[in-house]
Order: structure tokens, then C-alpha cells, then sequence
């Protein structure tokens, strides 16, 4: 790595704990610093579940989730106009400040002992988020058929398709290549909602924590129950869009992603053909 790179990403990292201790107080500043020593990280294309994961997980008592996308991990993941940045630069610095500021305005339950931020793009920041907090992270990239991903519609863009099939493809085959790293844990959607119980398992097992008996009463026991990236609140995990690409209105859609090789080659890795 350049050593003027390291060096900035340094100085950052600096500015930004100095910046959380003229924030708030020194005690609430080492208790959010101490949430940040076994961090948890989300990462995956949009539309394919990271949101429900996040949610899952902010059932746990000692993981406090952060409801919103920081992109502090992911600084340059996205252009100007929101959408995602197809070249990212990933020698930009991280923004953890982002982090800081959120969670110093935050009621911290006193059984946390770490956070977990989720953010689509960081999955392209798996390595480096490695490098930077070392073997104590530990990382979930979350995939779903590329079919259902590009036949989805977000909440907030009336009947445009969120995803397209290149963004499918980028997203997926990022996270394909750290997915051998023992501190990287991939899980299917369809796997997380049609077995729960054992994929949470799963979760907590990687994670090092006791499975909690919370989970069993999603999304009653979940403290973040809305999302913008849901149509409605939270729901018992459920299988009900897995398969929805079949649909003949999605024909052409569908097409589209199957043409590309390096598709296909994705769906057949991770069991969709």
C-alpha cells in the first residue's frame, strides 16, 4: 500500500476520534469507542436482504444496530446523485465519524457491547475494512437470486427497478472473492427466511455471541421495525417474493441478466441454477 495513503487514512481516523471527544462527554465517548472494538459489518447488493439482516440482528441484546446506511465504510461507494459510484475509489479515507456522530445520539442499551453497521455498497470494502480493524470485525455479505434482485422495486421509486443486472453482477462477484476469508461470513436470503432459525444460529456461531432467545420473536423483540427500503413495517421472515422473476411480466428483465456469462456463472456458484 502507498505509505501517503496510509498515512491519510491515519490522520483521518485520528481527526475522527478527536471529533467524537468534543462531541460528547469522555465516558460516552470510550463507551462508543469501546462498541467499536468486535464491529459488525453488512454488506451486498441492494434489494437483497441486508436491511432484514440488519433488522434481525438489532434483536440481539449486545448488538446495537445502527438503523441508517452511514456509508462511513464505504465513503466513495456512491456518485453524487445517490446512485452507485460504478468505479469506487478505494483509497478514500474512511468516514467513521459518521459512525461516532450517530452513535453519540443515541439511548445505547447498557447489555451492548458492539455495533453493527449495514451499508449495500461496503461489500466492496470488504478487504480494506479487514485491514483496518484487524481480526476483530467480522463481516456478513448476503446474497439473493440476481432474478428476484432485478425485478425488485423500491419503495421509493414507484415502479422503476431498483437494480440492474450489472449492478447485480459487480456487487456479487465483489463479494465472491473475499468470501474464502475466515472472518467473512456469506449467506443466502432464501436460506436466511426459509431456515431462520438454523441460519441465525449460523450468525451468532460466526459472530461468537449465544443465540438469543429474541430472535424467535421477530419483529416484536427487533428495535428497528421500519425501514424506507421496506413497503411495509417488519414481518416474520417469510418466503413470499423468492421465485417472483417467473412471472411473465418479468420476461424481458430476466433475459437481460441470464445473457451475461458472468451471470450465470454467479447464479450456478451460489445455487440458483
Amino acid at each position: 500500500m502507498n505509505q501517503q495513503i496510509e498515512r491519510t487514512w491515519q490522520q483521518a481516523n485520528r481527526r475522527a476520534v478527536i471529533e467524537l471527544f468534543k462531541k460528547t462527554s469522555h465516558e460516552k465517548a470510550r463507551r462508543i469507542l469501546a462498541l467499536g472494538h468486535r464491529p459488525i459489518v453488512i454488506g451486498g447488493c441492494g434489494r437483497s436482504g441486508t436491511t432484514l439482516l440488519l433488522s434481525l440482528l438489532s434483536c440481539h441484546p449486545k448488538i446495537f444496530a445502527i438503523d441508517i446506511e452511514t456509508v462511513a465504510l464505504c465513503p466513495d461507494g456512491y456518485g453524487a446523485d445517490g446512485m452507485y459510484n460504478k468505479s469506487p475509489d478505494l483509497t478514500v479515507p474512511f468516514r467513521l465519524e459518521k459512525i461516532y456522530h450517530y452513535l453519540a445520539e443515541q439511548a445505547i442499551p447498557a447489555s451492548c457491547t458492539r455495533w453493527c453497521e449495514k451499508t449495500p455498497r461496503n461489500v466492496f470494502y470488504f478487504d480494506r475494512i479487514l485491514r483496518h480493524f484487524g481480526d476483530r470485525v467480522r463481516l456478513i455479505h448476503i446474497v439473493r437470486d440476481g432474478r428476484d434482485v432485478i425485478t425488485s422495486i423500491h419503495p421509493g421509486h414507484g415502479k422503476k427497478f431498483w437494480v440492474p443486472p450489472e449492478r447485480w453482477i459487480m456487487d456479487v462477484a465483489a463479494g465472491r472473492q473475499m468470501e474464502s476469508h475466515s472472518q467473512i461470513l456469506t449467506i443466502r436470503y432464501e436460506d436466511l427466511v426459509r431456515e431462520y432459525e438454523i441460519i441465525m444460529r449460523r450468525i451468532c456461531a460466526f459472530l461468537d455471541e449465544e443465540f438469543a432467545p429474541e430472535f424467535l420473536t421477530y419483529p416484536h423483540s427487533a428495535r428497528i421495525k421500519e425501514s424506507g427500503a421496506w413497503f411495509n413495517p417488519a414481518q416474520a421472515a417469510n418466503d413470499k417474493s423468492i421465485g417472483r422473476w417467473r412471472e411473465e411480466k418479468f420476461k424481458d428483465t430476466v433475459e437481460a441478466l441470464l445473457r451475461e456469462p458472468l451471470a450465470l456463472e454467479l447464479l450456478r456458484h451460489y445455487g440458483y441454477m
